[in-house]
């Protein structure tokens, strides 16, 4: 056999080979025994997101998309009429739907001054400036809101605000201020009644994580940068921000998420007020209090969609600040 007929029938086997699946490999009985037995761990975690997660979400897209009478037990496929309805000026739901977003777009104002009050906060309490034990006692008593019931929390608040004449009760916020501010009445100070309270609560989960990241940055970087000659702001723009832009990017997402499913606002501080009625509120009122599930399920897809697209948004631009450690 010549070399050229070797070549080619090394070729020929090489390339049976390649076309050839690889055989697949038989499981042990102990690799098959460890896949049920973590199947069987993650099993109630799989069957609690079908039942309370996408059942529901199925049934939401049907229910918007058909006229679901409620009494009648009837139900009548329509499209999209229903998100027509809700951007429609002359249907019913518009003037109600516009001002729950209006309102949702005014609330989220709490978002940055709670991140920027708990960074404030945590560059304070992990500074020189103030006593370790000190610095412990603060943090608790600031991070104390985030771990308490939002019920309670807006009871609590509610009677701050409160100037009722007729009871001839005035709030701590007014006797504190020397105000006479019908913080519960007018849309204007109800919203920012609202912004206030949030952002005080808000501000100490902030705080406790910018601490955590704060005091993990290098001490090596300051001390270049005091050779540098750089002050104590060149320090945190370029230096302390930088390092904290993970958190920030983490904030935003879940402050912006929740603010967009505010719901206790509306009930119970605003006490269902409609000058501070949001849009997890427009879909309990017209859902739950007044049987309209198609209408609600629409707006709870626009709610869902819009909240997705800014989760989105977020990662997709998050390269070009938040630093990578």
């Amino acid at each position: 056999m010549t070399n050229s007929e070797v070549a080619r029938s090394t070729c020929a086997a090489q390339e049976g080979a390649a076309a050839r699946p690889p055989r697949k490999k038989k499981r042990s009985l102990l690799e098959r025994r460890e896949n049920r037995v973590a199947f069987a761990f993650i099993l109630p975690a799989l069957l609690s997101f079908t039942v309370f997660t996408v059942v529901p979400l199925v049934f939401t897209v049907i229910l918007s998309l058909g006229d679901y009478n409620v009494i009648r037990q009837t139900y009548t496929f329509t499209g999209f009429e229903n998100f027509a309805d809700l951007f429609d000026p002359g249907s019913l739901y518009f003037n109600a739907f516009m001002t729950s977003i209006a309102n949702t777009c005014v609330l989220i104002i709490e978002v940055p001054l709670a991140m920027m009050l708990g960074m404030l906060t945590a560059c304070w309490l992990a500074s020189d400036l103030i006593h370790v034990r000190v610095s412990k006692t603060i943090r608790m008593f600031l991070y104390l809101p985030a771990v308490c019931s939002a019920v309670a929390s807006n009871i609590i608040w509610r009677y701050l605000f409160t100037n009722d004449a007729y009871e001839q009760m005035k709030g701590i916020i007014n006797a504190w201020l020397g105000l006479d501010i019908w913080w519960l009445r007018d849309r204007g100070p109800l919203l920012a009644a609202i912004i206030i309270k949030n952002t005080l609560m808000g501000s100490g989960s902030a705080m406790i994580l910018y601490y955590a990241s704060l005091i993990n940055i290098s001490s090596d970087y300051y001390e270049a940068a005091d050779l540098d000659g750089a002050n104590a702001w060149h320090k945190f723009c370029h230096i302390t921000f930088p390092m904290l832009t993970p958190v920030t990017f983490y904030l935003l997402i879940m402050r912006l998420s929740g603010c967009l499913q505010s719901y206790a606002d509306s009930a119970i501080f605003a006490n269902k007020s409609p000058n501070a009625q949001t849009i997890v509120y427009f879909i309990w009122d017209y859902g739950i209090n007044q049987y309209n599930y198609s209408i609600a399920s629409a707006a709870s897809l626009v709610l869902a969609i819009v909240i997705m697209a800014l989760t989105v948004l977020q990662f997709r631009f998050s390269n070009r600040w938040v630093v990578k450690l």
